[in-house]
């Protein structure tokens, strides 16, 4: 019989559920107690962990989260996370008995969708209007025609909501025209709830929040507005395990493409981190890792499970194989490894959890 080997795990994620958790906090505190926090957890709560992100998040307060699709929603019911649960999408014509029997709300994406949920009307639903995004929603002539055939009298969504497309600046028309096109449906079709801003939309100011406000990134530590102070925790470490160390003679190319030279007698380690784990190539020469207060950078290509670290000026002692690197912490954060290389934040976050073994610190 074949046995599978445990190794220890080469590149180890670390996720701060008590940063998540303060992050919660902060927002709530920013929108005051009339407006609910609900809480974005889809693509696997962004890489961290769909069941533990959910858990952390409801013990913090938290009343109502939003997932990709289907199969998220079952994941988080079958793991016993109570709480109202919103899917974005799914075929709502085929797997409305599952909703309906698992007590998820589904978001209303298209008339197809709307009529689906208007031929049984035996659960609550969201509605999500088009304002200027493109991607999903009834358009104002839908939401219009709809309203003047009686559909919404017969059965009015619990939420209206929709997406803004430039929230992280400020300065954007664009938000004030979302906004402005937002009001009037939400003026027209008087729901209980109605909700625009995302993560950096929060900090657009109370003419933006409404009744809810649909936080993801901002609970995981990315400023995607660019805040100053920063109020958000950070929540990713990054750490990747010394699995070789080498001496390198000068003026000798490393990795492929042979895109660095060594300028002098190197010594090099050889870390268990690669684009497979979801570090970008684009970090290649660009970036430095920590090693016991040491900064090393980051020398050659990103190849798929390694990189090269120069460690000439770290002691030997603290640089030997099995010792960890630090790639992420509370002074490097996501946010500027993505700045480093011209990346997306939540792209980087997403891969980055997804790729690597996750460990959850301040566990609840």
């Amino acid at each position: 019989m074949l046995r599978t080997l445990v190794r220890p795990a080469n590149a180890v994620f670390e996720v701060n559920l008590g940063a998540i958790q303060a992050n919660f906090q902060v927002i709530s505190a920013l929108v005051g107690p009339h407006v609910r926090v609900a809480a974005v957890v889809k693509s696997d709560a962004y890489g961290l962990g769909l069941v533990k992100i959910a858990r952390a998040l409801i013990n913090a307060g938290c009343d109502l989260l939003f997932v990709a699709n289907l199969d998220e929603a079952l994941l988080l019911r079958s793991s016993h996370v109570d709480g109202l649960i919103a899917v974005f999408w799914d075929d709502l014509a085929k797997f409305g008995r599952s909703y309906r029997s698992n007590g998820l709300i589904p978001v209303v994406n298209n008339c197809a969708q709307l009529e689906a949920v208007m031929a049984t009307r035996t659960q609550p639903y969201f509605l999500n209007v088009e304002t200027g995004f493109s991607r999903f929603g009834l358009t104002f002539s839908d939401v219009r025609r709809a309203y003047l055939s009686g559909t919404f009298d017969r059965f009015p969504p619990s939420v209206v909501l929709s997406h803004l497309a430039c929230s992280e600046r400020v300065a954007d028309q664009t938000n004030i025209l979302q906004r402005n096109r937002f009001r009037t449906i939400y003026d027209l079709l008087r729901p209980a709830s109605g909700s625009l801003a995302a993560s950096a939309g929060v900090w657009l100011g109370k003419s933006y929040h409404f009744d809810m406000v649909r936080v993801g990134s901002a609970l995981y530590g990315l400023n995607d507005a660019g805040i100053q102070p920063n109020p958000l925790q950070p929540v990713a470490g990054l750490r990747a395990r010394i699995l070789d160390v080498r001496n390198v003679a000068r003026r000798e190319s490393v990795g492929y493409g042979a895109t660095f030279r060594t300028d002098r007698n190197s010594r090099v380690a050889i870390a268990g981190i690669g684009f497979k784990n979801g570090l970008p190539w684009a970090c290649a020469n660009k970036i430095s890792v920590r090693i016991a207060g040491y900064l090393a950078p980051v020398i050659g290509t990103i190849c798929m499970e390694y990189i090269v670290v120069d460690i000439t000026d770290v002691p030997e002692a603290l640089s030997s194989p099995g010792t960890f690197v630090t790639l992420l912490n509370e002074d490097f954060t996501v946010d500027d490894l993505a700045t480093s290389v011209g990346a997306n934040p939540a792209e980087l976050l997403t891969r980055l959890g997804a790729g690597c073994t996750r460990r959850y610190l301040n566990s609840c």
